[in-house]
């Protein structure tokens, strides 16, 4: 696959997920924060210091209260792991299912959905998900099916944003830790490193996908409410902070967004 050539020498990724460790250039970078006993995140996501110190997923508050984003996750704290995929594309005939090249579809619950169907994959008509709109989803099955009579034509070729559970498989070719395992953080004593500082850059696939990115435009924390938590989103899906700047928009050939940070 083709990369972003002004980046490409910089990737060394198997799957697209979680953090870059190769391109993101951070200010700060401590690894003495404790993971809360209780936390899982995915390196590449928003974390917040709680009130005992400790790192969680952020749940998007305003920036200075509590539960507001403190920093970026460099570590995974889980053994579910979301790979990204940007602009696969696919036909929709009739009202039949339409597979996706995977299943397991992370998904938001709250006022917005996890998937984006668009005659682009960054910019374009961005159609409606539900049943009364333009196109429905499983995300148990990984399947798109469009909705009669609405404005997605029959026989039409779309452009899908979406996130995946890795599989087992995914998670052997993509390699394990030095411990052989997933999760870096509980095998290092609930260790974990914390990327934060105004003006660093991170490239992360820790992002909403039914987002719409623009260059300089505001990267929101995503909310609990929105059933983003730890996630960033744009401003028109996104009621938390501004978190940085969209500096790279996520394509097929290089579904990482990258961020200026300004926290």
């Amino acid at each position: 696959m083709a990369l972003e050539p002004r980046r490409e020498a910089f990737r060394v990724d198997t799957i697209e997920r979680g953090f870059d460790h190769q391109r993101s250039q951070v200010i700060n970078s401590f690894g003495d924060y404790v993971a809360a006993s209780t936390a899982t995140f995915q390196a590449g996501m928003l974390v917040q210091l709680d009130a005992n110190g400790n790192i969680d997923l952020t749940t998007g508050a305003a920036l200075g209260a509590a539960g507001s984003p403190y920093g970026w996750a460099l570590y995974n704290k889980t053994t579910t792991l979301y790979g990204a995929v940007v602009g696969e594309y696919i036909q929709l005939n009739g009202t039949t299912a339409t597979s996706l090249a995977h299943a397991n579809l992370r998904t938001a619950a709250g006022a917005v959905a996890g998937v984006r169907v668009a005659t682009d994959p960054a910019a374009g008509t961005v159609y409606t998900e539900g049943a009364g709109s333009d196109y429905t989803v499983s995300y148990a099955n990984g399947t798109v099916t469009r909705v009669g009579g609405g404005t997605i034509t029959d026989g039409a070729y779309v452009y899908v944003n979406y996130q995946y559970a890795l599989t087992a498989q995914d998670l052997l070719d993509d390699g394990k830790n030095f411990w052989n395992f997933d999760d870096d953080v509980t095998i290092q004593s609930d260790k974990v490193t914390v990327a934060h500082g105004a003006g660093s850059i991170i490239y992360t696939t820790m992002f909403d996908p039914a987002a719409t990115w623009a260059i300089n435009g505001a990267v929101h924390a995503g909310t609990t409410a929105e059933v983003l938590r730890g996630l960033v989103t744009d401003a028109t899906i996104g009621s938390g902070p501004v978190v940085g700047y969209c500096v790279q928009i996520p394509t097929p050939a290089d579904p990482f967004i990258g961020i200026k940070t300004v926290i």
